[in-house]
């Protein structure tokens, strides 16, 4: 083998590691970023905000939450459950109203563009005139979509 052709290799090989390099991600940075979309979520829902829920969701015909399928349905989903309640919320403010949301004990996976978290959720509020008090163990896909973390599954 010539000088030239080892010295194209080793340039061929450097180069690689370089690129390599390049494309490592800090995952610490971007399970923050996953757990900043899932907040997101949850305060969109609680300020029945359209347009944050939108805003965190991938808009993709794949995408599911519990049986909506596509973003068509899940979009659906989300109009329909701020309408009903903002007109409960407006009629009835004191029945109605949450007083403190939070989310813990995340357990993030990422592997490239694809990411599961698991999560515990918390809602205490008034809800029809009781006091309301959500818990449950929450699980979303996500998938990085031209650069941001956008959910397109959720499971409870």
């Amino acid at each position: 083998m010539s000088k030239r052709a080892v010295l194209g290799v080793i340039v061929v090989v450097i180069g690689f590691q370089s690129s390599c390099r390049n494309e490592q991600i800090d995952i610490d940075t971007e399970k923050g970023v996953i757990k900043a979309v899932i907040h997101s979520r949850l305060s969109a829902l609680v300020t029945l905000d359209y347009n944050a829920a939108a805003a965190v969701w991938a808009h993709e015909p794949y995408i599911v939450r519990e049986n909506a399928v596509g973003w068509d349905s899940v979009s659906a989903w989300y109009e329909d459950h701020f309408i009903e309640n903002i007109g409960r919320m407006r009629q009835e403010p004191d029945s109605y109203y949450i007083h403190e949301f939070s989310t813990a004990n995340f357990d993030i996976h990422i592997n490239g563009n694809f990411a599961s978290a698991f999560y515990d959720e918390y809602i205490n509020g008034i809800w029809d005139g009781e006091e309301y008090k959500h818990r449950a163990r929450r699980h979303h896909y996500l998938e990085k979509i031209e650069g941001e973390w956008k959910i397109i599954a959720q499971l409870d």
